[in-house]
């Protein structure tokens, strides 16, 4: 019941976001990785920090409309609970009341965590954070083409 989706294969914000080029580039390895060792050609993705973040200014609305034209769907999220890439490590109850205290006036939610060698408590917390959205009346469903995505708002 899970969907296999994109993020980076460098995760290296100043080359991924040099030009739309260097994007293309860096997804297209990372989509490779994936269809080799899985035989799944991924569909949805997520911009490295975001589709707007300080390093695609300039570039996103291009980046996302050629990303959208080759068949991919973007993600952003709008609920985190981690504070996001080199952030601190929180326990698991804290990562828990970020999410709960999070929810306040979202009927559906795409949330972002993540899962590394400075972060090992995200794994635990999973369960609690299961646990606090279904108490919530939320369901949980995979991330595939069909489901509206969360995008950023984008200034016009």
């Amino acid at each position: 019941g899970h969907t296999l989706g994109m993020g980076s294969w460098s995760n290296d914000y100043s080359a991924v976001y040099s030009s739309v080029e260097s994007y293309l580039a860096d997804m297209y390895a990372l989509y490779t990785y994936i269809e080799n060792a899985t035989g799944i050609k991924p569909t949805v993705f997520r911009f490295i920090g975001g589709s707007i973040n300080s390093y695609d200014a300039g570039l996103y609305h291009e980046l996302i409309a050629e990303m959208i034209r080759r068949g991919f769907v973007p993600y952003d999220w709008n609920l985190s609970a981690d504070g996001g890439a080199g952030g601190t490590q929180l326990s698991a109850e804290e990562l828990v009341l970020r999410v709960e205290d999070s929810l306040a006036g979202l009927d559906r939610a795409i949330l972002l965590l993540h899962d590394d060698a400075s972060r090992s408590t995200t794994l635990e917390a999973v369960p609690g954070i299961i646990d606090c959205l279904q108490q919530r009346g939320f369901s949980l469903a995979a991330l595939t083409p069909e489901v509206k995505p969360v995008l950023f708002a984008y200034p016009e």
